[in-house]
This record gives structure tokens, C-alpha cells and sequence, in this order.
């Protein structure tokens, strides 16, 4: 058997996956992704990318092929509680995407599954990696100085040994990784089961114009008395699905489209069917020694609210730099420890939240008092606040300690994201992407920031700006910011104060 090495081994090309790939790629790290399906998903779900999830495809190069590759139509997701797709509406959540313009320069990208992971993996590949498709893992070793896996190849037979310094588990709910790596799970488990019909048929008319099209069903009639439709990126070509029991015969799968679709004498055909699980699961930890999880290998949540696909990407963004600086040796093996500390505490809140949306929208028999009120979108996905990780904590009071805040009055503090600020040209989000950020209009600590970031090895940007960026931050042009590459606010100093302290911060941030 021979052996090859990596700095990171990363198992799945999922969304989380791929989205781990390409950051570290973007920061100069090269991983080696093993996938045992054979290609990228064919799947037309997790819909939809959010404006956080935009931008930090923007800093990848990524924005301009999601946009291109959106469904045809008007850029807008309608979204019905209704009998079938054409026939009464019970009630109407949106006509349109939330817009969001007041906290991001991006938009909403309205890709699925299906068009976003070759996308990722093209850009992830282009910047180093090597993703290896038929490719299982058979079992792994997580030791002191490092992680030995044997992966096959399914094509050849081949096994093969790889030594990586880290690896990233992103093999889905089904994988075995977190187990393997003794991390237990909890939560409400599995709600059940359902079949979706991927089919084509003639409906225009019920599109009704839109890029994508969303119903929740309920209706005596259909298996389990609910259900669910949504349009796919290619045009005229849809997905129904409903309880797992349903037929997967032919015939008994078109009569299962016509009653979603309200048609009885609809032609229907038929391109496959998968049965899939929906659940409310979160690992009890996202990091156990040399092993860390994204995406549904970390949590697992109802499609209900779309945000499923977004966490995994957004996992991979705000893990990648940190494996990148410790493997790079820019930072201490301390900076992974906040992978758990940020992230579990925002996917527990976002699991309830999609469980919320699920009983809202399509299970109302399950509303009881552990139900969660639902959140504001715009507090959910852009006002969270770290409760500990890798910043330069400030003192709040007690009262003060909720895990959202309202973003259209930042608090600036650090933990929180950084504010989308205009300035001439951009925003202040367009600046975070690849490496540190340091917002400030004092001489005195811009120098610091530059020879500090000689001394560390620690690429820091020190743009110069123009607009009122200070009050946004909670700070003076005098004070200062400095902003992670996932852009987090790290520390900030509210007026002028010790150019050294630009230097302290970044060694509290990087374990150093």
C-alpha cells in the first residue's frame, strides 16, 4: 500500500466540502477531497445562496458564475401554503427574496445543488486541490502529530494510504466520520421520512414567471396529508415530494405528481425518485483532535427555510483560514478550537429555526410549547453574535449577552460581523476575503499593523478609506478595527490608544 501526504484530507464533495476546498485553496493550501459517489450531486436542492454565502463566493471569484447559472425568470423564490400548486392558496409567505441591500453589497444567488457543486469544485480544483470522485474512506487514525486514513479507489480497487494533518469531515448525516471520531449527537432526531419525484412536465402557467417556485402542501389526499413541490434550474422540470410510504411505482409516482400539481390528466415524465430522512440532529461537538465537521456531518435540519446548503458553505469559509493559518504556521493549533466554540452555537439556533419554519409551513399538528418563536431573517443571518471563539473579547452585561443582535444597529463588538459599510466604489465587505483587515484612519497604527504583520508572518490589509466607516464599527476614525478573514470582527479599540495593542490582538486571534 502506498502513501501519499496532504495538509488536509477533506472527506465528501458536498457543499461543505468543496466550500472547505476552495477557501483553503484561497489561502494557499491545497487539500485532497475523497468522494465515493462518482461525481457531484444531481440533485435540485439546497436551494438558494444568501448574501453572506455571496460574498464570500465574490472573494473566491465565485459570484458572477452563481449569478449565471440561476434558474431563467424573474430572480425571485414564491413561496404558497396551499392545497396543490395549482389550487388554493391557504397562504402566501413571500412574493420575492428578502432584500437585504442594507447589510450586504450582494445579492441573493439563487443556484441548487446541482449547479453549485461543479461549480465549487472547478474553482476549488483551479486553486490546488485534488478531489478524487469513486473514492471511499475505509477507516482513519486521529493521533498526535497527525491523521492516517486508507481511502479506495471503487473504480480500481486500489486502497491507498494518506497522512494529512487535519481532516475535515463533510460526509453527510449518513457518514460515519463523527462517530469514528467519538463525537456523539442530539437533538429531535429523525421527523420522518419522504420520497421526492424528480419529473418533467408542461408547467409554465404555474411558475408564473419567476426564476423559482416553492409550494407546501397540505391536502387530505396526499400521502400523509402533506406535501411539497419546488422548480429545478432547468426549465420545465420540477420535484415532488411527500411521505416516504408514497407509491415508487410509475404509475403510482404520476398519480402522486397530479395530486401535488392539482392536474389531474397531467403528462408526467418521470426521471427518478430518492427517499430521504428529515431530521433535527447537531454533533455535541463540531472538532474532536485532528478531525472537524461541516455541513450535515455537524447538523442536520429540515429544508424548511433554505439554509441547510448555506451553513455548509459558510462552515467551510469560516473553517478553511484557520486550518490554512495553522497548517501555514502562522497560528497555534489553539485557532481551531473556536471552529466548535462559533459555529455549534449558530447551528443549534438554525436547526430549531428550520423546524419552526416546518411546522409553520407544513406541519402544523406538531406546534407545542418547545416549538421556537422564529427569528427575523435579517437578525438570523446577519446579527449572531460569537459567544466565544478566536477574538479579543470586550465586557457586556448580562443583559446584554442574547446570541442576536439587530443589524441595522451593529453593535460592532467583537464576534459579530463586520458591518457592510458604502464606500466610494464598494463596501467595507468587499475588503474581507483573504486575509486580515485592519480599519483605521490613525497613522500610527496603520504602521504597527504593517510591521506586525512582518514579524508574524500574517497577511494584514491596512486599506485607506473614504466615508464614515468608524460609527458603524462602534468606534472613532481615531479608533480601530480589525477584521478576520472571514470577516469577524476581531478586536477593535474605540479611539486612538497603543499602536502595540494591533499586534497583541492578532497573537490572542491566531493561538500565537
Amino acid at each position: 500500500m502506498h502513501t501519499r501526504t496532504t495538509p488536509v484530507l477533506i472527506v465528501g464533495a458536498g457543499l461543505g466540502g468543496l466550500s472547505t476546498a476552495l477557501f483553503l485553496g484561497l489561502h494557499g493550501v491545497p487539500a485532497l477531497v475523497a468522494e465515493r459517489h462518482p461525481g457531484t450531486s444531481l440533485e435540485p436542492k439546497a436551494r438558494g445562496q444568501m448574501p453572506a454565502a455571496m460574498e464570500a463566493l465574490r472573494a473566491a471569484g465565485l459570484e458572477r458564475a452563481f449569478l449565471d447559472a440561476a434558474p431563467p425568470g424573474r430572480p425571485e423564490m414564491t413561496i404558497a401554503i396551499a392545497e396543490s400548486v395549482t389550487g388554493r392558496v391557504f397562504h402566501s409567505i413571500t412574493e420575492a427574496m428578502p432584500d437585504f441591500a442594507r447589510y450586504s453589497p450582494a445579492p441573493t444567488g439563487m443556484v441548487s445543488q446541482e449547479r453549485a457543486e461543479p461549480l465549487l469544485a472547478a474553482r476549488a480544483a483551479e486553486l490546488g486541490a485534488d478531489i478524487r470522485f469513486s473514492t471511499r474512506l475505509e477507516s482513519f487514525t486521529d493521533g498526535p502529530d497527525g491523521v492516517t486514513a486508507v481511502l479506495r479507489d471503487l473504480t480500481t480497487g486500489e486502497a491507498y494510504e494518506v497522512e494529512a494533518a487535519y481532516l475535515v469531515g463533510a460526509d453527510g448525516h449518513r457518514g460515519g466520520i463523527r462517530e469514528a471520531a467519538g463525537i456523539g449527537a442530539h437533538g429531535r432526531g429523525t421527523i420522518g421520512e419522504s420520497t421526492s419525484l424528480l419529473f418533467e412536465a408542461d408547467l409554465d402557467l404555474a411558475l408564473d414567471g419567476a426564476a423559482v417556485q416553492m409550494h407546501y402542501l397540505q391536502n387530505p389526499a396526499l400521502p400523509g396529508g402533506s406535501g411539497a413541490f419546488v422548480s429545478t434550474d432547468t426549465p420545465g422540470r420540477f420535484v415532488a415530494a411527500v411521505e416516504a410510504r408514497a407509491p415508487r411505482d410509475e404509475e403510482g409516482a404520476r398519480e402522486i405528481v397530479r395530486l401535488v400539481t392539482g392536474l389531474p390528466e397531467l403528462e408526467v415524465k418521470l426521471l427518478g425518485a430518492t427517499t430521504w430522512s428529515t431530521a433535527c440532529r447537531v454533533a455535541d461537538r463540531f472538532s474532536s483532535g485532528r478531525v472537524h465537521l461541516v455541513g450535515d456531518a455537524a447538523h442536520v435540519m429540515p429544508p424548511t427555510g433554505g439554509q441547510g446548503g448555506n451553513s455548509a458553505l459558510m462552515d467551510g469559509h469560516h473553517l478553511a483560514w484557520k486550518l490554512a493559518a495553522v497548517v501555514r504556521g502562522q497560528a497555534g493549533p489553539g485557532l481551531l478550537d473556536s471552529h466548535d466554540a462559533e459555529r455549534r452555537p449558530f447551528a443549534e439556533c438554525l436547526v430549531e429555526q428550520q423546524y419552526a419554519n416546518m411546522v409553520h409551513r407544513m406541519s402544523p399538528h406538531l406546534a407545542d410549547d418547545t416549538v421556537a418563536d422564529r427569528i427575523d431573517p435579517a437578525r438570523l443571518l446577519f446579527g449572531y453574535r460569537c459567544p466565544a471563539g478566536a477574538f479579543v473579547p470586550e465586557p457586556t452585561a448580562p443583559s446584554d449577552d442574547a446570541l442576536f443582535e439587530d443589524p441595522a444597529a451593529p453593535s460592532g463588538r467583537p464576534g459579530t460581523r463586520a458591518p457592510h459599510v458604502p464606500l466610494a466604489g464598494g463596501s467595507t465587505r468587499d475588503l474581507y476575503g483573504r486575509g486580515f483587515v485592519l480599519l483605521t484612519d490613525d497613522e500610527g497604527r496603520r504602521s504597527a499593523a504593517e510591521r506586525a504583520a512582518e514579524r508574524l508572518g500574517v497577511p494584514v490589509a491596512v486599506p485607506a478609506l473614504a466615508g464614515d466607516w468608524a460609527a458603524a464599527h462602534g468606534v472613532t476614525p481615531s479608533g480601530a478595527v480589525l477584521v478576520r478573514p472571514d470577516g469577524l470582527i476581531a478586536w477593535r479599540e474605540r479611539a486612538q490608544g497603543d499602536p502595540a495593542e494591533v499586534e497583541r490582538a492578532l497573537r490572542v486571534v491566531l493561538d500565537r
